[in-house]
């Protein structure tokens, strides 16, 4: 190779490398207006940035003041190349709260295989007077969950103060992309946060149910972040959390079974097509209930089936109170006069139920997949409004639903001697 090849190679080598035609990784940075006043009177709230980017970067956008101090609006976001300029808006704020007002100088730094290029500028900001909307106050009820609609820990109750108007939302994250939204309690009444509202100053209570309330498939037990966040109309943002933890979360389910002897779903102590019985003559009958569902269902009593009821008799007068989300049998008849199957027992008896020591009560649970037999007796010592009249069974979750209802009805006719 003579001399004058060799200093064409390298003159070519240096072109490549250094000059003559490279092109810039991002080229065309703006930024405008120059001066902003983030206040949201729709006038110059937003500066636009926006820059061409042309091969595979590596960008930073930030702010820095007369002292050195960086405010970051974008932290190593990988841009690809594009014929239609990149943008970002921005309306004063950065790390979720306004800058102050001041001369500040924007920069754009881009690193493309190995190597930086820097673009600089100068932004004003002024008038920028809006209130931190911060959420103060937040407390959570507690930190376990057991969504199974047993109405105990079935509710995670979100309290919070918001200091100044803004949107508000509470959402519960967890494994495999899981994301709730939980509704805002105003009074008895929940909000679904399908689209949020501005809110004013003030306090605000949410609640989590892990969705079963709602008729959701409840998440699996499991670690969970609950995240409460609020966002002014200029973008600034407060966010706090809390973890929670989901256990025996799972939809309850139980039915009456059918009866071995008779393939009833109830076997009465008498039966016929009418049944004629006399005034304070005694009905038995005889019932199963089986858990189908994935967590235990939790009943109370009476569980003493030859405690027979009266027709003057519920199951207050037997010493029991309706409870939220507890499984009983009950029985019902035409023209009852007062409350909705009247009769009831627990679903099973104390040798066959699980027992759990809490705050100092005995609750009883029937295990995931076990059945349990129920017996009672009521004493037709009354005649009803109708006569004949239909006596039936049902499962029942109370202040939840009928699970089964009308179950074996029969036919009964009271006399007098």
């Amino acid at each position: 190779m003579n001399r004058w090849t060799g200093a064409a190679a390298m003159l070519a080598l240096a072109t490549t490398l250094f000059g003559c035609g490279a092109r810039d990784a991002v080229s065309a940075p703006t930024v405008a207006p120059s001066t902003i006043t983030p206040n949201a009177d729709g006038k110059d709230d937003v500066a636009s940035i926006t820059y061409r980017v042309n091969e595979a970067a590596t960008v930073d956008i930030y702010l820095s003041d007369a002292t050195g101090k960086r405010f970051a609006l974008r932290r190593s976001e990988e841009r690809t190349p594009s014929p239609v300029p990149y943008q970002l808006l921005f309306s004063g704020v950065s790390n979720g709260r306004l800058v102050p007002d001041g001369a500040y100088t924007w920069h754009l730094d881009a690193t493309a295989q190995g190597r930086t290029q820097s673009f600089s500028g100068t932004l004003l900001i002024r008038d920028g007077q809006q209130a931190f909307p911060a959420i103060k106050d937040f407390t959570i009820s507690s930190k376990v969950l057991s969504p199974n609609r047993d109405a105990i820990d079935d509710h995670v109750y979100v309290g919070m103060y918001l200091t100044a108007r803004a949107k508000l939302s509470v959402f519960v994250e967890g494994p495999n992309g899981y994301h709730f939204d939980v509704p805002r309690r105003e009074g008895n009444l929940l909000r679904p946060q399908t689209e949020l509202e501005v809110l004013d100053p003030g306090r605000y209570e949410f609640d989590y149910d892990g969705g079963i309330n709602s008729n959701a498939e409840p998440p699996p037990d499991g670690n969970y972040v609950l995240v409460a966040q609020s966002e002014d109309k200029i973008g600034q943002r407060s966010v706090v959390t809390a973890p929670i933890s989901l256990v025996e979360s799972g939809r309850p389910a139980a039915e009456i079974t059918i009866q071995p002897l008779d393939g009833n779903g109830v076997s009465w102590s008498r039966t016929g097509s009418l049944v004629t019985m006399q005034l304070g003559d005694v009905m038995y009958f005889t019932a199963s209930v089986q858990n189908v569902g994935t967590v235990p269902i939790r009943t109370a009593g009476p569980f003493v089936g030859a405690d027979c009821y009266s027709m003057t008799d519920n199951w207050y007068t037997k010493g029991f109170r309706q409870e939220p989300g507890i499984f009983r049998v009950g029985l019902d008849y035409d023209s009852n006069p007062g409350a909705d199957h009247p009769f009831r027992w627990g679903v099973g008896s104390l040798q066959n139920l699980t027992k759990v020591e809490r705050d100092g009560n005995t609750l009883y649970y029937l295990p995931v997949g076990a059945q349990s037999v129920v017996q009672g007796c009521v004493r037709f010592d009354k005649v009803p409004v109708r006569n004949p009249f239909n006596l039936w069974a049902a499962l029942i979750q109370e202040d939840v639903e009928v699970v089964n209802d009308h179950v074996t009805p029969v036919l009964i006719q009271l006399v007098t001697k």
